[in-house]
């Protein structure tokens, strides 16, 4: 007989030897009571992930388009004032700010 062999059948041997002990421990109301308290609590787990993706969710919004008066189109008179550059050049204003 080789070696696999004889592991293998060790192995059922014990298998057959403690099922009857694995049954019993099975059929335990302590034992089944608290595999239902488990379940319960990963239910509550699992609806409490489910809420905090919900609430994640809703606050990643989009970026709001910045708050201000509408320039575009309008023409500045800088009346005598020195200018460098042609009088009717564009010009384009940008605001950074840092809030820390």
């Amino acid at each position: 007989m080789t070696r696999t062999r004889r592991a293998s059948l060790a192995a059922g041997a014990l298998s057959l030897a403690l099922a009857p002990a694995l049954w019993a421990q099975a059929q335990d109301p302590d034992v089944s009571r608290r595999l239902d308290d488990l379940e319960r609590g990963q239910q509550r787990i699992q609806q409490q992930l489910e809420e905090i993706k919900r609430l994640v969710q809703g606050q990643a919004r989009p970026a709001a388009a910045p708050s201000g008066p509408d320039v575009a189109g309008v023409e500045l008179d800088l009346g005598d004032n020195p200018v460098k550059g042609e009088r009717s050049a564009r010009l384009v204003l940008v605001e950074f700010t840092d809030y820390q």
